[in-house]
C-alpha cells in the first residue's frame, strides 16, 4: 500500500491511464503476465509490482479469470 500523498497521486494518475486503455489489450496483457505501456509519463503497469487495480476485477472476473 502507498502511504506517501505524491505516490497516491502518482498511483491514480497510473490508474487512469491504464483505464483509459483498450479493455481488450488490457485483459490480454494480464492473461499472458506481460507489463502494459502507459506511456512516457507513466512507464509500464507492471501486473506483479503494481497489482490489479480494483475497477478491473469485476471485468475480469466477468471473463472468468479471478474468482468471485
Amino acid at each position: 500500500m502507498v502511504s506517501n500523498p505524491l505516490e497516491r497521486v502518482k498511483r491514480i494518475r497510473r490508474e487512469d491511464a491504464l483505464e483509459g486503455l483498450d479493455r481488450s489489450v488490457v485483459i490480454q496483457a494480464y492473461v499472458q503476465g506481460e507489463a502494459v505501456f502507459l506511456g512516457k509519463r507513466h512507464g509500464l503497469w507492471d501486473w506483479s509490482r503494481d497489482g490489479i487495480p480494483l475497477w478491473l476485477v469485476p471485468e475480469l472476473q466477468d471473463c472468468g479469470l479471478l474468482g468471485g
